[in-house]
């Protein structure tokens, strides 16, 4: 079982702490390290640091704005999969996003199910061919 390491990156306190509870006790094979930060200058420090599997990246923070910081990202890891996660209804924002290279886009407020479809899918996508991907109990999340 390997480790796999996931960063979030919000203003928000509760943000973060949800999406690192939901990833912490969701089921999958690999065990999951969550590191949450509060802003983009602490999430560019986190990926220079050890460039995590996948990023939860808003789009709204003070200081370094997450599309700023996704510009960074794609400089240094160009193939880190990164969602973005956002309250706004601008879709022109998440368009742009999705056109810096982020792989989807995360809605606030989210679904938990849809939170770990979007990770299991990200992750898996980095997975070595012929490697489980999730185990064979359901998930009992709502």
């Amino acid at each position: 079982m390997a480790t796999r390491r996931v960063l979030v990156v919000d203003d928000e306190p509760d943000v973060v702490n949800t999406l690192a509870d939901v990833l912490r006790t969701m089921r999958y094979t690999d065990t999951l390290e969550v590191e949450g930060v509060s802003d983009g200058a602490q999430g560019l420090d986190a990926i220079l640091r050890q460039v995590p599997d996948l990023v939860l990246l808003d789009l709204h923070m003070p200081g370094l704005s997450g599309l700023a910081l996704l510009k960074q990202i794609r400089q240094v890891a160009p193939r880190l999969p990164v969602i973005v996660v956002t309250g706004t209804k601008d879709t022109s924002e998440a368009a742009e996003a999705l056109r810096l290279g982020a792989v989807a886009y995360l809605p606030k407020p989210f679904g938990l199910r849809y939170v770990e479809t979007l990770v299991v899918t990200f992750l898996d996508s980095g997975r070595q061919p012929g490697t489980p991907r999730l185990p064979s109990a359901p998930n009992s999340r709502p």
